[in-house]
């Protein structure tokens, strides 16, 4: 692995720390403090930028892969979002019919499925051309 590769990489695990730990503690803060309306608008947004940074740290790891492991980041995600997509297409729907409760189903709690797809489809694609 070159140089590049390596910092490249290394970014990318640093981005997703960064937006990780902005995201839980923003979330500790908006939940437990409860925060004046405008200190909660920008305590939102703060791991938006973060993931960002993350986003493109990840495009530009990616940029740098050889053939075959661009191959794996594209069907992982391509797995992701499509399960991503009928999990909300599903939950959707289902709220017509049921109402679901947003303490279980708000958008706060669907973020860790989609990690969890991608992880399922890195799986799925590693096993196939590895």
């Amino acid at each position: 692995m070159t140089e590049v590769k390596k910092s490249s990489g290394n970014n990318v695990v640093y981005a997703a720390i960064l937006w990780a730990v902005t995201y839980i503690g923003c979330l500790l803060v908006l939940k437990e403090m409860n925060p004046e309306k405008h200190v909660g608008i920008v305590l939102s947004f703060l791991p938006t930028i973060a993931f960002v940074i993350f986003i493109y740290n990840y495009i530009k790891a990616v940029a740098g892969m050889d053939e075959v492991e661009r191959r794996i980041q594209l069907e992982a995600t391509g797995i992701a979002f499509t399960l991503g997509l009928l999990m909300i297409m599903t939950l959707g729907l289902l709220d017509l019919v049921v109402v679901l409760k947003k303490e279980d189903w708000g958008y706060g709690h669907l973020i860790p499925y989609f990690f969890i797809f991608y992880l399922i489809g890195i799986i799925y694609s590693r096993r196939k051309y590895l």
